[in-house]
């Protein structure tokens, strides 16, 4: 995926955003999309077929070599070292490449008269005319794919976690149900799953594209929270298709870019999805874009008869936490002490909280919608009742350097005891000897303690009056006497501690529930 315009959301952490009432870039009636099948042009059942063969039959520690054109045609399945050793398992693939290249070029240079068992083999699988143009052509055109059976069953599992939710959202945006089963092929329905290029979450959204419908930065990447990663997805996609006019040109634009597939559009002439597949050559428009509709297509069907391919499988139930909006800005100890949830069970259920929260630096923000374990727990009053000596009226700061004439990077990480490729990553410096005087460099580490919540008490001086000290505060004397439970409002005694104000109510916010 890569960044895209901004398509309005009703916003908020809070609140299930989805796209904008009105907008024209969802149909009146958001029933229109979701009744629909998506279309499947006969041109691309091969495809569909190769697919549904890598996720369900071919294991991870074996592949296919097939031709990368339209029909994915299939000419060898070879064994390969599993996931994880990747170095010897490249090895493997080149080797095994070379091997079925050589053999088509010396077909070829045979007049098609086959020499070994392997040519032999790949004469009879070569598409009519089975000429030596085609076997050239044939050996420029192989890949490999690797088996994905293992990683597509758990993915299975995992999907019963969210799906429901999904699915609603996905209505919601008017957005065909087959849908829902896109983070198969993007992660396998794994939240925390993390590309190459720096995609991440369920959808595997990019930072640019992710930072245009969500909250993305050192201290939230809710492109890792699958319900908020999942409302984005609905609206990106509802947009994609509002721009294009047709679902597997919306669908290919998530993984190609919508810019990417108008000017697919313009170059060809034409706004048909086979066509576009088959013909378009740009730069960017290779084998993972081209593919990315018919695995979809492939991947809603095994997710739709999943018993069939996969008998006496068991996906997980749904996933809903308790939300809770906090009141204040609140380190994650305070939250392991006072509410006697352990850290583990609430990154859990909080992956977009991201580690310069859990390891203190930062605290979790005001207002976040906090994902409690469902139960019998009153989350709300427990969350209230948390020590306002351990709240914060706003967030920790980052603690900056500034760079003065004549240090170097090296240095500075030396006296803040901070390793230099840590220093480096937090600033996007890529080269240590590039810094300049003045320069602000952000440091791995937190700044000075922010304010307590706690100081909403007073404690009571001589010659105080209850009258003076809530005209002082700006409290009403009779209320302030109701919080404290002041049977004679007169006597006060020196050192007593008065509350000034109740402590903000922490509110349950039920956004997983609707879009």
């Amino acid at each position: 995926m890569i960044t895209l315009r901004r398509y309005p959301l009703l916003a908020g952490i809070l609140i299930a955003c989805m796209l904008a009432p009105g907008s024209a870039a969802v149909s009146a009636d958001p029933g229109d999309h979701a009744a629909q099948a998506l279309p499947r042009p006969a041109a691309l059942e091969p495809a569909v077929r190769f697919w549904t063969r890598i996720y369900t039959q071919v294991p991870v520690e074996r592949g296919l070599i097939h031709d990368e054109g339209p029909g994915l045609r299939v000419y060898a399945a070879i064994d390969v070292a599993p996931p994880g050793q990747w170095a010897e398992r490249r090895r493997q693939v080149r080797a095994a490449l070379d091997t079925h290249r050589s053999a088509l070029r010396a077909l070829a240079e045979r007049s098609m008269r086959p020499a070994t068992p392997l040519e032999r083999k790949l004469l009879a699988r070569l598409p009519a005319p089975a000429n030596a143009d085609t076997a050239l052509a044939v050996a420029e055109r192989l890949r490999f794919q690797g088996g994905l059976r293992e990683r597509f069953r758990a993915g299975l599992m995992r999907s019963g976690r969210w799906q429901g939710y999904i699915r609603k959202v996905l209505a919601q945006a008017g957005v065909p149900p087959a849908l829902a089963a896109l983070p198969h092929v993007e992660s396998s329905f794994n939240p925390l799953a993390r590309s190459h290029a720096g995609a991440a979450g369920l959808w595997q959204f990019t930072v640019g594209t992710g930072r245009e419908y969500m909250r993305v930065d050192r201290v939230i990447d809710e492109r890792l929270d699958p319900w908020a990663s999942s409302r984005a997805a609905a609206a990106l996609l509802a947009y994609n298709q509002a721009r294009l006019g047709s679902w597997p040109l919306a669908i290919t634009a998530y993984n190609h870019g919508l810019y990417g597939m108008l000017r697919a559009v313009d170059a060809t002439g034409s706004d048909d999805y086979v066509r576009i597949r088959s013909s378009y050559d740009g730069p960017r428009f290779g084998f993972a874009s081209r593919n990315f509709y018919p695995a979809l297509l492939a991947a809603a069907d095994v997710d739709a008869a999943a018993q069939s391919y996969f008998p006496g499988l068991e996906r997980d139930p749904p996933l809903q936490p308790v939300r809770v909006a906090l009141p204040h800005f609140t380190p994650v100890e305070t939250l392991t002490d006072g509410l006697g949830v352990d850290a583990d069970s609430l990154q859990a259920l909080n992956p977009a909280l991201g580690p310069a929260v859990w390891d203190g630096r930062k605290f979790i923000p005001r207002g976040h919608a906090l994902a409690l374990p469902a139960g019998l727990t009153d989350w709300s009053r427990a969350v209230a009742g948390l020590p306002g000596s351990r709240l914060y009226q706003g967030q920790r700061p980052d603690l900056a350097h500034a760079v003065a004439a004549g240090e170097t990077l090296s240095g500075i990480a030396a006296r803040y005891g901070v390793g230099l490729k840590t220093l480096m990553a937090r600033n996007d410096i890529n080269d240590a000897h590039l810094i300049r005087a003045g320069q602000r460099l952000l440091l791995p580490s937190a700044g000075v303690m922010p304010a307590a919540v706690g100081g909403r008490h007073y404690e009571v001086r001589p010659g105080d009056t209850l009258g003076a000290i809530a005209l002082r505060h700006g409290v009403d004397r009779q209320r302030l006497a109701r919080l404290n439970q002041l049977d004679d409002p007169d006597r006060l005694r020196v050192g007593q501690r008065l509350l000034l104000a109740e402590a903000p109510r922490a509110a349950v916010v039920d956004i997983d529930a609707q879009p």
